[in-house]
């Protein structure tokens, strides 16, 4: 069971991965048009700043759970090391519980606020575009981070046994 969830986390992760990397190409072509726009032709690209952050918020929130599953968050392995193993473990299953339980917060509360956002019709500002789909990163980000840290602790209680 640990290793099908493993392989879900890791498909998912890479889709995300896929997409964030779509989206940092269609950024740097929305850069690059909307530059050639304005200074070249007087025409800039109406509403490519905000599109570009948009995007680029999605490019964070959606790897999220991609760097924890290749350890890449800021961790404290200088003092962790210096504990015997078994507190090792414990003080990694406790951060990866936290995580869980915080991310899980951070999930419910902002899918809470996108459906509203969606219930509001609300639309960017200088384009007629929706909001909604660009506030689906913070709980997707969210979500697959969770199920990341679930895969790591399945893992890690899977080990001290």
């Amino acid at each position: 069971m640990l290793r099908a969830l493993e392989g879900s986390a890791r498909k998912i992760e890479g889709w995300l991965l896929s997409l964030a990397v779509w989206m940092l190409l269609f950024m740097m072509f929305l850069g690059a048009v909307d530059v050639i726009g304005r200074y070249l032709l007087g025409k800039p690209i109406k509403g490519a700043l905000e599109i570009s952050q948009l995007m680029m918020a999605g490019v964070a929130l959606l790897l999220w759970g991609y760097t924890q599953a290749v350890k890449g968050h800021i961790s404290v392995d200088i003092l962790l090391s210096r504990y015997p193993s078994g507190v090792q473990k414990a003080l990694r299953t406790f951060g990866l519980l936290l995580t869980i339980f915080l991310f899980l917060l951070i999930a419910w509360q902002s899918w809470l606020m996108a459906f509203e956002v969606l219930r509001q019709k609300r639309m960017l500002e200088n384009l007629p575009l929706p909001i909604f789909p660009f506030r689906l990163f913070v709980p997707v980000g969210a979500a697959i981070l969770c199920l990341e840290c679930v895969v790591q602790l399945a893992s890690t209680v899977r080990k001290s046994e």
